[in-house]
């Protein structure tokens, strides 16, 4: 039995060690959207320095900043801002400074493989050229879902998923139908707010989102993007590349007992519709909100 639950404690581990790496973006192994900073030592504070990223690993055709950004500026003498600069042609695609040791990079949605990051330090007789090979994980794609119900501000997104989970709540009141005799009596509805987000979000591609089946007596009654703009369910729900989550209002009926109300995302038709990826973490896939019971009240009697 020992051997056992060490197996399995072992196997736990394996599967969370796993997770762990694939959500990992490393400087060297970035996902499209993430940024991370690049620094090369010993660079004098004097020197002139130019930075670029190439296709190429001989440094030729330095690329236009439109798969990547430079976060970092230009410093000193000829200093320009990059993101500015190429939009205007700047001849060179290059970020040049003075003893510029470090950059701050962006990759956007639409990097993909191979780049190379080339750093030339010169002074006033002499110049040496170094080169490191970063390999973008193509097509990383991955949408979260909360429970969001009752939030103040549904649209932030809480660098931990488990944080926006709304506490038990109990089913709405105020479009009951309390009059037992006349009319049509009922405990009246309840609306649920969910959030699903794209984890990176440096990116203009549009997504669609998709869901499995809800629970008897829950349907999806609106989607709204970040924009407040509403989405109709076409196979799914289309997103504009410059919206990086919606809002999901669920309703459902309340009953003495309302049952956990679980929307879940399809990772299979969940996807990037530029890269076609689909999403690529089911841990994250699934969020549920729970009901207290409502208090009972019997059948009326007389005499």
């Amino acid at each position: 039995m020992k051997n056992f639950y060490k197996i399995l404690i072992a196997i736990v581990v394996l599967v969370g060690s796993a997770e762990l790496t694939k959500a990992q973006s490393t400087f060297s192994l970035p996902y499209p959207g993430a940024t991370h900073t690049y620094s090369f030592d010993a660079v004098g504070s004097t020197n002139t320095t130019t930075w670029w990223i190439s296709k190429n690993a001989d440094g030729s055709s330095p690329l236009i900043a439109t798969e990547y950004e430079f976060v970092t500026t230009g410093t000193g003498p000829g200093e320009y801002d990059v993101t500015t600069d190429f939009n205007q042609g700047a001849f060179t695609n290059q970020l040049t400074g003075i003893g510029i040791s470090s950059v701050t990079i962006k990759w956007n949605g639409s990097a993909s493989n191979k780049y190379y990051l080339f750093l030339e330090v010169s002074d006033a007789t002499c110049s040496n050229l170094k080169g490191y090979m970063i390999d973008v994980q193509t097509g990383a794609f991955n949408a979260l879902i909360a429970d969001v119900t009752g939030s103040a501000t549904p649209g932030t997104v809480d660098t931990s998923i488990a944080n926006d989970i709304t506490p038990l709540t109990c089913p709405d009141e105020t479009s009951r139908s309390p009059i037992v005799n006349e009319g049509t009596y009922s405990l009246g509805t309840s609306a649920l707010v969910y959030r699903v987000n794209r984890e990176f979000t440096n990116t203009t591609n549009g997504w669609i989102v998709d869901f499995d089946a809800l629970i008897a007596g829950a349907t999806i009654s609106n989607v709204k993007d970040a924009s407040g703009t509403t989405i109709t369910d076409a196979s799914g729900y289309t997103i504009g590349g410059d919206q990086d989550y919606i809002l999901v209002t669920v309703t459902v009926n309340n009953v003495i007992s309302t049952p956990d109300v679980e929307l879940k995302i399809n990772a299979t038709n969940t996807k990037d519709l530029v890269t076609n990826v689909t999403d690529d973490d089911g841990t994250d896939n699934s969020a549920t909100h729970t009901f207290n019971d409502i208090p009972t009240i019997g059948t009326i009697s007389g005499s």
